[in-house]
């Protein structure tokens, strides 16, 4: 009886020992596992079939990310092809200098930016692209308004020149805000101007509307403006106990002749009565009254036979001109 019990137990460790070396070590039911302490060894291929979940999560993952990329390459090949056909067909015109448009949106979402139309256009085909801009209507940025006035002064893009510091003066004289102007209306001055901006505004306006028209194509156009006086701390003419002069405010200046490009120099002085450029001197005095408070020239007195004075005071009866 005993001996058959022994027999017995030894026929089912047998069966145990011989079942356990059967059962795989990637067995998901533990008791199945060599003795519960032996880790996992997965084949990749078994990831897809496998009943955990997060094992085929990673799997299938990968799989969707390598889908968007190769999507994401087919569209970049696309476009590059799209692109060389557009440059094909405009190359095989055979114009001298072909143009071709290319619009901002394709510009900004061109997929390849190494292969954009411009970098295409001079790489492959040396030709010009010109982008239509004329149909955006986006307000230029703050720096890009900045740029494009760089060396203007009193917020007016024609006036060049620099900022100057306050000036201060005995007996009223002196300028708050300065400013040093070099050319004005795409004219050049002589020399270094200073006065407020109201008088540089004032010269600009007059300048592009009556002195250039009034020169016109003469001597190829107007190229300078013979300055000879701005801010001064003085009194009218520099006599002793006359009123304070418009310069010494910053509101006057002072014009001897006009510069043209071919050298020629209406001189007030030498031309105002005798001159070759005698009727331009008179146009271009008449002209000054109004934009001007007050205009003064040879007929004024013997202080103005050499030079125009004009400045922005007012007076009741309207503009002074003599």
């Amino acid at each position: 009886m005993i001996k058959g019990c022994a027999g017995l137990a030894v026929l089912m460790l047998l069966a145990t020992a011989a079942k356990a070396s059967f059962a795989p070590i990637t067995s998901p039911i533990p008791s199945f596992r060599d003795g519960g302490h032996v880790v996992m060894r997965i084949a990749p291929n078994a990831l897809k079939s496998s009943p955990i979940p997060r094992l085929r999560a990673r799997k299938n993952a990968g799989v969707a990310a390598q889908s968007r990329q190769e999507i994401i390459t087919l569209m970049q090949i696309a476009e590059l092809e799209r692109q060389e056909k557009v440059f094909r067909v405009a190359k095989s015109k055979q114009v001298k200098s072909p143009r071709v448009s290319i619009g901002l949106v394709a510009l900004r979402k061109s997929l390849i930016p190494r292969l954009r139309p411009v970098d295409l256009a001079r790489k492959r085909t040396g030709q010009r692209v010109i982008a239509r801009t004329t149909t955006s209507k986006k307000p230029l940025g703050r720096k890009t308004r900045i740029q494009s006035r760089r060396g203007s002064v009193c917020g007016v893009r024609s006036i060049k020149g620099t900022n100057a510091a306050r000036i201060s003066g005995r007996g009223g004289c002196g300028i708050a805000n300065p400013v040093k102007v070099t050319e004005v209306a795409g004219i050049r001055l002589t020399r270094e101007l200073v006065v407020n901006c109201t008088t540089a505004k004032r010269l600009d306006k007059w300048v592009s509307r009556s002195v250039k028209p009034t020169i016109g194509r003469k001597g190829g156009g107007l190229a300078a403006i013979q300055i000879i006086g701005g801010y001064s701390c003085r009194s009218r003419n520099s006599r002793s106990g006359a009123k304070l002069s418009e310069h010494a405010k910053g509101n006057a200046v002072d014009i001897a002749g006009f510069k043209l490009r071919d050298g020629t120099i209406y001189s007030v002085k030498r031309d105002w009565r005798r001159g070759r450029g005698k009727s331009s001197l008179r146009r271009i005095h008449k002209s000054a009254c109004g934009p001007f408070g007050t205009v003064l020239g040879p007929n004024a007195d013997r202080h103005h036979q050499d030079h125009f004075h004009v400045d922005v005071a007012r007076h009741r009866s309207g503009s002074y001109c003599r």
